[in-house]
């Protein structure tokens, strides 16, 4: 009997907690997102640098992110180049970062690279609720319970990106370009 009970308490510790494996599947699919942008956003010619030059993707505030996307572009191309996955901390210039992805928390790093960087042609994505009204390209949302995006062609512009339409037709929401 108390093995049986010794087994069912091993059995119990070692199952996820409720709501562990939605979060670790969050982090699969915003990491797969990630990935995918590559296909459809474009960056001005000098910006990606020389042909073989890897689209470089930093990832701040959160490493199951960075992890999981790591793991998804190991040995992949996008566009015909190599895609890096890098970890950056907070206050890390963003010089040689096509993408940039904040996690959650991270809006103080959006208004440092905002300020530090304004016209730098990278696809910042981030995952809070305004992310976009702070400067975002792309902001993760559950919508329904399943990981979605919306995007701000007008940040997309002053970043000299452009957005495929493709993509576009899969966002939760698009905010127009600004006109004057």
């Amino acid at each position: 009997m108390r093995a049986l009970r010794n087994a069912f308490l091993a059995a119990a510790l070692c199952a996820p907690a409720p709501g562990l494996a939605q979060a670790v599947q969050e982090f699969e699919v915003k990491a797969a997102y990630l990935y995918r942008f590559l296909s459809f956003v474009e960056w001005p010619r000098e910006a990606l640098g020389e042909r073989e030059a890897p689209i470089v993707i930093g990832v701040e505030g959160s490493d199951e992110t960075a992890a999981a996307l790591t793991g998804m572009v190991e040995g992949r191309r996008a566009q015909g180049r190599p895609i890096e996955v890098r970890r950056v901390r907070a206050g890390e210039p963003t010089a040689g970062l096509d993408v940039l992805f904040l996690g959650r928390g991270s809006s103080a790093a959006l208004r440092e690279v905002l300020r530090a960087a304004p016209a730098q042609p990278l696809l910042i994505v981030c995952e809070w609720e305004g992310a976009l009204d702070q400067g975002a390209v792309v902001n993760f949302v559950l919508r329904e319970g399943r990981v979605r995006f919306e995007v701000a062609l007008d940040a997309a512009e002053a970043r000299r990106l452009r957005i495929s339409s493709r993509m576009l037709a899969v966002a939760a929401s698009v905010r127009s370009a600004r006109r004057p």
